[in-house]
């Protein structure tokens, strides 16, 4: 651990006092660093929470920060191409003209169509977090849009199944790259006290593209013979890409990104635009500053960019784990029978029309966004831990009663339609509660990692949410068609062992900055957040983060930091 004794100068002492100086606590500005950051503040045991203003005007009501979170869509609307494929895709299944022009797919066939997003994701994991840590967060969103478009016009023309199925990959592609840039630049650019419902919201465009792609294609149903019944609802699917692609250009970069490309003046200039309103001066900015350009110093001396620091620490193994299965838990949940198999489900309680089939998808869809939506509202109230825990047990509660209820209504001959109307209400509080614990894994997971790791996070949540994705698209039909509801068990089985590691391994970090976090994973000493500021002489001299970013060789390399925790 990087330790600093009395008496003692680091290297690079233009930058560090003794402890034991008799010189002012100021900041001895090189290079002519800027005059108006010269004014020092004692931040000694504060968190970030303890420096955010108090009366600033809400968000709705402060220009700033509206212009901040209108040029953040480009990374909060992401998942609206996700759900809208996934929505359009079942909705389809309901068109007589794409089952008739597609030889009415099924099994593995049909598996292979909802498929291809997932493959596309898959290919893109090889690529997506080196692009986030050479390019920055803008750049790869605003690529990786232009990759949806493309997919989606290709699907738009397509002329037969592998056309159509080729489509889908470039899509999926795309949304990998999207996917893996767009969380960390939420979590590093929002607003401090907006950062964990921002965040959160992230995963609620989801059942937005959701609920529109089910009325699109509610609506296309009505072009009876036409091709168009399909292929509108595909050409629409890169709107919002396009928005994201030119929002992007003109979306401010993830100020730790650019501190840790010893592009400090810039960090600088950002967080006082849209954090401070432009204040120089501000206390907020100048614990900003401080706090990330330590801590991310320290990140750099221990390397902590290299893929064997997720296994190096008891923490970063415990880091590994919640990225590994947190996205494998929101894909096995039970959730894709009703995102792409609703169809089936429907069939087994003898929902059989096309028609009430679209309506009851648009409905859900509909239901799942507002109720996203609520519960996203909720992250900084009730905490993160909570919302998993009520979510996964509402979850498995709902799906026992669906399961009872399917098969009830099924062994009687389909007589008796309260079980029929049981299901469908089961399904809808299933889908509630779905969206109570599914917003805030994105927020949850970026929390937890520190910088240095968080761009391979976002991108194993992508790679390991769809690997569980694959079994969804290729199992879920085929059980579906073989045991019918018997299935259902599977899934409540599966809900109980969520459960259960949710209440062991899940801490709440509710109420912490993202260098803060750190300390209920590494212990009270870990070297971030204020340790670190208290380490590099910050904690009393804030304005010298501007010296120490601004010297390309401040400290990596030139001090070692032993891994080691301290007792």
């Amino acid at each position: 651990m990087l330790i600093r004794k009395p008496h003692e100068t680091v290297p690079n002492d233009k930058y560090f006092l003794p402890y034991n100086s008799a010189e002012p606590r100021g900041l001895l500005h090189p290079r002519g660093a800027m005059a108006d950051f010269a004014h020092s503040d004692n931040f000694e045991g504060l968190q970030l929470k303890d420096v955010i203003p108090q009366g600033r005007k809400p968000w709705y009501k402060d220009t700033t920060l509206i212009k901040l979170n209108t040029l953040m869509l480009c990374a909060l609307i992401t998942q609206i191409a996700s759900g809208y494929d996934s929505s359009m895709l079942n909705g389809m299944q309901s068109l007589p003209e794409w089952k008739a022009y597609f030889g009415k797919p099924t099994g593995t066939r049909l598996g292979a169509m909802t498929f291809g997003p997932t493959g596309g994701t898959l290919i893109s994991v090889l690529v997506s977090s080196q692009l986030c840590e050479r390019f920055g967060r803008r750049y790869p969103i605003c690529g990786g849009s232009l990759i949806i478009i493309f997919g989606s016009i290709l699907q738009t023309t397509a002329v037969n199944y592998s056309m159509f199925v080729a489509s889908r990959f470039f899509v999926g592609f795309g949304l990998g790259i999207v996917a893996t840039a767009a969380p960390p630049l939420l979590s590093e650019v929002a607003y401090p006290t907006h950062r964990g419902k921002l965040v959160s919201f992230y995963l609620v465009t989801w059942p937005l593209g959701s609920l529109i792609a089910a009325w699109v294609t509610f609506g296309t149903r009505t072009m009876t013979g036409s091709s168009w019944t399909w292929r509108l609802p595909s050409v629409l699917q890169c709107f919002f890409s396009l928005v994201q692609a030119v929002l992007s250009l003109f979306a401010p970069e993830s100020p730790r990104w650019l501190i840790y490309n010893n592009r400090s003046q810039e960090a600088l200039d950002i967080l006082t635009k849209y954090h401070a309103d432009g204040d120089s001066n501000s206390r907020l900015v100048r614990f900003e500053m401080a706090e990330i350009t330590a801590t991310l110093e320290v990140e750099k001396v221990q390397k902590m960019s290299r893929w064997a620091e997720w296994i190096s620490t008891k923490g970063n193994r415990h880091r590994l784990f919640l990225a590994l299965f947190i996205p494998a838990m929101l894909q096995w949940s039970g959730n894709g029978l009703t995102s792409y198999y609703l169809a089936k489900v429907l069939t087994t309680i003898n929902i059989t029309d096309s028609k009430t089939q679209l309506i009851i998808n648009a409905c859900l869809s509909v239901w799942s966004f507002l109720t996203a939506c609520f519960f996203a509202t909720l992250v900084d109230r009730m905490g993160r831990r909570r919302l998993f825990l009520y979510g996964m047990g509402g979850m498995g509660i709902s799906y026992i009663i669906w399961t009872i209820c399917s098969a009830t209504y099924e062994q009687r001959g389909f007589k008796g339609k309260g079980f029929a109307a049981a299901v469908l209400l089961m399904i809808f509080v299933f889908s509630a509660c779905y969206h109570m614990c599914s917003p805030v894994a994105p927020t949850y997971i970026m929390e937890v990692v520190p910088y240095s790791l968080r761009a391979k996070a976002s991108m194993l949540y992508q790679l390991t949410g769809n690997l569980a994705g694959i079994y969804n698209s290729f199992a879920n039909p085929v059980a579906m068609d073989a045991i019918s509801w018997k299935y259902y068990i599977v899934w409540c089985v599966v809900i109980g062992i969520n459960f259960t590691l949710i209440f062991f391994f899940f801490p709440e970090t509710k109420g912490l900055g993202l260098e803060e976090v750190a300390e209920i994973f590494d212990g009270p000493d870990a070297l971030f957040g204020m340790n670190a500021m208290r380490e590099m002489g910050l904690d009393v001299n804030a304005d010298k983060s501007m010296a120490i970013g601004d010297d390309q060789g401040s400290m990596t390399g030139k001090k070692e930091v032993s891994h080691t925790e301290k007792a």
